[in-house]
């Protein structure tokens, strides 16, 4: 299994404030991505984008919108937020910084399965919400774990 923190400790260097540590991570995708992106496949060309992207739904309003809903990216957990990077184009290691969730704005985390996923729902302190899946190869475990030590009382439900 790999290990979400050991893979996002190198693209966090030039991200961590000062007093500030990763404590977990895990790779990810936006709500049944790999499912949408198995449709657009199978089917094939334009049939197949029109069928993932009615598949898809409306964007997250408020701070929801910070967590990404890409195909595959990556979630770590530090002592003062949640940031979220990229992948590669051939690779599935994290690539780039595309935004950030401060702790302070989590009201609820709960956590289930979805086939080979783990899925993570996090609700807001402004109501909005976000469902992303855990890839289960990539320590799902530890990211709960970081979330249940940084975020006491508000993670729900065990996978």
């Amino acid at each position: 299994m790999a290990d979400g923190k050991k893979s996002l400790t190198k693209p966090m260097e030039g991200q961590l404030n000062p007093d500030e540590q990763l404590i977990g991570g895990c790779k990810a995708a936006g709500k049944n991505a790999v499912l949408k992106g198995a449709v657009g496949g199978a089917v094939g060309g334009v049939v197949g984008a029109v069928a993932a992207s009615q598949m898809e739904g409306k964007a997250s309003p408020g701070i929801a919108a910070g967590v990404p809903q890409l195909q595959v990216f990556w979630v770590g957990a530090t002592n003062q937020r949640l940031v979220f990077f990229d992948t590669g184009s051939f690779s599935s290691k994290p690539r780039s910084f595309k935004g950030d969730v401060p702790l302070s704005s989590v009201a609820d985390v709960e956590v289930g399965n979805r086939g080979p996923f783990r899925r993570l729902t996090l609700t807001f302190t402004d109501g909005s919400s976000s469902t992303v899946d855990l890839y289960r190869a990539n320590s799902p475990g530890q990211l709960q774990d970081a979330l249940e030590q940084l975020l006491p009382g508000k993670v729900h439900g065990k996978a």
